[in-house]
């Protein structure tokens, strides 16, 4: 059995994921931000998708001065800010490193950076395939956040 401690022969430090049944291990900095479509200065890196279950987790990240289409939540949401300073433009406060937010089904909001822009965590667990609903400045529903959003952002064969 090798050591451990051992950084030799470590494979996640050079192998972005490796994938057992029911098991997803990845090796985050192995993985490149990929720019969100229609959204500018938003990246990402999705982790893990699981169709079954509905659920997608992934590394999300604002540029300085950014912001996020509003849009409604149709499932659980659950993050931790890993970095930098983001809140709702609907409400006072604002989100730091090692702050925890978790989101209820039927939620709206437009989340934006500060000048210190945003990094976080986040998981997406739903009823079913869509997430999110897009909305524009009148509340009206534009396009729709679904798990085939989040696998064009997927590098599973890495």
């Amino acid at each position: 059995m090798p050591d451990a401690l051992s950084t030799d022969d470590n494979i996640m430090r050079t192998t972005p994921r490796i994938h057992y049944p029911g098991i997803w291990n990845v090796s985050t900095d192995l993985v490149d931000w990929k720019e969100v479509d229609g959204q500018p200065g938003n990246f990402m890196k999705v982790l893990a998708l699981d169709d079954a279950n509905h659920r997608v987790d992934f590394l999300f990240k604002q540029d300085p001065h950014q912001r996020f289409q509003r849009h409604t939540h149709l499932c659980t949401v659950a993050t931790l800010t890993l970095d930098g300073e983001w809140g709702y433009q609907e409400g006072p406060e604002r989100f730091f490193r090692g702050c925890f937010n978790y989101e209820i089904k039927g939620s709206a909001h437009t989340p934006y950076s500060t000048e210190l822009g945003m990094y976080l965590f986040a998981s997406f667990q739903g009823d079913g395939p869509v997430f999110l609903e897009l909305l524009d400045d009148d509340d009206q529903v534009t396009g729709h956040v679904d798990i085939d959003f989040f696998r064009q952002y997927y590098d599973a064969e890495l």
